[in-house]
């Protein structure tokens, strides 16, 4: 396929399967929050403040969460299928969309697996896989005018994800007053990042690659 041929199938309407894929990115980290986040509420000896969200898969009901995390990652997989279709050439045309499938595969273990030994690995797979997209993210990003102030946000976004992730393990660590406050942080970064990528992209922005 030539350059021209390339270009033109990449800006090409989207089919419905394609927009669809896409829409999971936006419909996965939306459902997600808001199960975890009401769940937690209406659970009387749970504390959002302290506690993990995975903490939610050791009481009464857990099994609503443990769904939560399996359902998410699936999302997760259709919209690594929806971005993998928009990513036509370039740079991370494997990697951006692996690194979806493995945050997606994190999430999948942490519903399976709710004790240890295998839900902490799970959870490592989650978050490093997260921040290393943002980090491809960005230089894919960089360079490309329709996407001015990207990188840098996507660079912005994964050092906060590193900061709250530490904090987390250090609250944990000590008595973990505010734990469960800087894990949702590293959550609510993803998924505002996710869901404005995708809102983009759906507005008519693209990602073929600029020559």
């Amino acid at each position: 396929m030539n350059q021209h041929e390339t270009v033109a199938d990449a800006t090409a309407p989207r089919t419905f399967m394609h927009t669809l894929l896409l829409c999971c990115g936006i419909i996965g980290s939306i459902l997600f929050s808001v199960t975890y986040f009401t769940f937690g509420a209406i659970i009387p000896d749970y504390d959002m403040m302290r506690q993990a969200i995975s903490d939610l898969e050791l009481i009464k009901h857990g099994w609503i969460q443990s769904v939560n995390f399996i359902v998410f990652g699936l999302f997760i997989c259709a919209f690594a299928a929806g971005l993998r279709k928009e990513l036509v050439s370039g740079y991370g045309i494997t990697w951006l969309p692996l690194m979806q499938v493995f945050t997606a595969l994190g999430l999948i273990l942490s519903g399976i697996f709710i004790h240890e030994p295998i839900h902490t690995p799970a959870s490592v797979i989650f978050f490093v896989s997260l921040i290393i997209s943002f980090f491809l993210f960005a230089r894919r990003f960089a360079g490309d005018p329709r996407w001015k102030g990207w990188a840098v946000y996507s660079i912005i976004s994964a050092v906060l994800a590193m900061f709250f992730l530490a904090m987390f393990g250090y609250s944990k660590s000590h008595n973990g007053a505010y734990a469960g406050v800087f894990e949702r942080l590293v959550v609510v970064t993803r998924a505002a990042w996710s869901v404005i990528f995708t809102i983009r992209l759906l507005d008519g922005k693209r990602l073929t690659q600029v020559e």
